[in-house]
This record gives structure tokens, sequence and C-alpha cells, in this order.
């Protein structure tokens, strides 16, 4: 069996990762062979470190990239790895822009290599199981797909990096839009979309900001995506006794599809069926670098990619029609706004969203905080 050689981008924040995945592979003679990282710690002894992408390419000659680096950087460094002969790992989002995502996967045709976006729910054996079943018609046609995310986040967490963190660009003018939807709650928007399979249309969306961000911490959207409704409702600044771990439920003509509850962390995902069976499909696990040995046995044993470039641009779609209905969010009045000195949070947001997640109404934001009208 040959050797795959692999070169890391990144070697802090999510890439550290990667570094754990090579410590114990789960695949044979696949070796981190180089990473590219100007920044990395004093201490990295791992495996050769770069400063220089196009040394290390001209040196090492990998053959997958993995790409765990800022948003702004994919296209650029994707687009290179295809013009050295590359396969492409990923990390989501795409892009932080359409025109840069459809670039990538200009290059990788062009360059006539494999591409995968790591969305952890598309890699996870419980979901792709959902996923044929829904392709096979076991449920019918989808109705409706709706999903809640309340995850409070605090200074540290926008302030984990100043050049990029809930900012639309960066000094150089690379598209970054770092969002609640385009970063941490960005699987359960795109589950919805690898189930339907469909860019979503007919949008209408509300984003709103508690935090002193360019883009938004809080979000509800509502759209079409092939035949069914999807929602979803995403906030990062709701009080801490408030979070609600991912929730979802998947409407189909012949059954509902449910994963969490209110209140509690979500663990197995459900099918009940309209003539009162129930299958249950096991645990979610959303293990860690999944979508790196799916490369590789894509390349050795020629099985698909469970998220390949087409599919993550069905994400990169929603977000960008998203600003194009809403280009600015709306900032929560002040007075609305509590601080326990870690984190801003908006007083009523919670209850807020949850009736919009259990009406699937769009809200609207008065001086009191969000409101239905009618």
């Amino acid at each position: 069996m040959n050797e795959l050689k692999v070169a890391l981008f990144g070697t802090g924040g999510f890439a550290a990762s990667y570094l754990e995945a090579f410590k114990n592979p789960q695949r044979e003679n696949v070796r981190l062979a180089a990473a590219v990282d100007p920044f990395a710690a004093a201490d990295f002894d791992l495996c050769p470190l770069y400063t220089d992408a196009e040394r290390m390419y001209d040196e090492v000659r990998p053959d997958i990239v993995v790409i765990a680096t800022p948003i702004q950087l994919h296209k650029e460094q994707a687009v290179q790895a295809f013009r050295h002969g590359c396969h492409v790992v990923l990390e989501k989002p795409l892009a932080g822009c359409v025109s840069d995502a459809k670039a990538i996967l200009a290059a990788r045709d062009q360059a006539g290599r494999l591409l995968n976006v790591d969305y952890q729910l598309c890699y996870d054996p419980v979901i792709r199981a959902l996923k044929r079943d829904a392709d096979a018609g076991a449920f019918g046609a989808p109705v409706s797909l709706k999903a809640i995310v309340l995850w409070p986040r605090g200074f540290t967490y926008y302030g984990r990096s100043t050049h990029w963190a809930g900012r639309r660009f960066d000094a150089q003018g690379r598209a970054i839009y770092d969002s609640v939807l385009n970063n941490a709650t960005a699987h359960y928007l795109m589950n919805m979309l690898y189930m339907t399979g469909a860019a979503p249309e007919d949008m209408r969306c509300r984003t709103y900001l508690a935090n002193d961000i360019e883009t938004y911490d809080t979000a509800v959207l509502k759209a079409k995506s092939a035949s069914a409704e999807i929602f979803i409702a995403v906030s990062h600044a709701v009080r801490p006794e408030e979070k609600q771990e991912p929730m979802f439920e998947y409407r189909y003509e012949n059954a509902t599809l449910r994963f969490g509850g209110p209140g509690v962390k979500g663990s197995s995902v459900t099918a009940q069926f309209n003539d009162g069976q129930v299958k249950d499909y096991g645990v979610v696990v959303q293990s860690y670098r999944a979508n790196l040995w799916n490369m590789v046995d894509a390349l050795r044993l020629g099985t698909p990619l469970y998220c390949d470039g087409e599919t993550a641009l069905l994400q990169t779609l929603a977000v960008e029609g998203m600003r194009r209905v809403r280009p600015d969010a709306e900032p929560f009045p002040a007075a609305l706004i509590s601080t326990d000195g870690s984190m801003n949070f908006v007083d009523g947001l919670a209850a807020s969203l949850w009736r919009a997640y259990e009406t699937t109404d769009m809200p609207e934001l008065g001086e009191h905080g969000l409101y239905f009208p009618g």
C-alpha cells in the first residue's frame, strides 16, 4: 500500500485536532509530512514545519493538503494546493463568499483532484444512514425541517482573534463573514440542506447582534429547499442557564425525525412513522477527523466523499443569500443587553427564539425585544 503524505496548514486552534489524529492514525501508511504555519509554537516538533508554502510543496510534494486555517485563507490555500496537484481536505465553511467558493471548485476541476469539507454531521454514520433512507423514499417527501441551537458565547470567544472573529473582511479585503451561522452552528443549517440536497430559495431571515462585531450573533432563517420548508433559530447571546444544545425535528410525509429536546443534549436520532413504528438510528458521535479518513478511503478504495464541494456550497449559498436579504444586522436595544463581566446576553431572547422555533414565525425587533406581528 503506497504511503500518502499529508501537509497540514495551521497548527493551532482547530488544526490541533488534526495533529492529535496523526498520533493514532485510523488508516495505515498515512503520514503527516509537513505543517505550514508562520505562527506555530516555538517548540513545535511533530513534523517538519514551514513558513513558506511554496517551499513546502517543492520539498515535500504532499498527496493531501489539510487546510484548517481561518476562513479568509481557504480560497488562496485551496487553489494553491490544487495547482500543485494535491487533494484537499478543508475545514468548514467552504469559503467566506460564493465567488471564493466557486473559485475553489473551478481549481479542483481543472486539477482533476478531490475536495471534501468538514461538516461533521455529514460524516457521522447515523446521519448518513438517515440520508440514505430519506433518499430511498423511506420517509416520503420532506415537508419541513427545523433546528434550534442556543450556545452562549462570551468576550473570550469573540476576542480569540481580532483578525477574523465576527468580521466581514480581513485587512487585505478577503471575505470572512464569520458569524453564528457561518461558524459554530453552521453544521445544523448544513445538515438540513444535506438532507434535502438543494440550495435554499425564497429566503426570509432576521439577524441581530448584542456584541461589538461586524456580522451577527443571533439569526432566524426561513426558506425553501427542494419541496420542504427549512427553519433555524440560533444565538450566542442568551443567558448561560438558557443554553440549548442542538435540536432538530424533520417532518416528512410518512415520518418525523427527531434529535435532542428542550433542555437536553441530543444523542440518538429517531424516526417516528405515521403508523406508530419508531426506528432508532443510534447515537450521533460527530467524531473529529472523519473527513480526513474519508478522503484516504476515497483515494484508495474509490468510496464516495461524504461532503464534497457541491454539498458544502449549499451552506455558503444560504449565508450569502441571507446577506442579500439582510445586509446589516439589527443591534438589540442597549436596555435589553446585560453582562456578567464575561459575556453579553439579551433578556427574553431565549423565550422568543423558542417561540420562533415552535411556530416557525419570523420575529421583528422592537424596543422591548423580539415580537411577532399579528
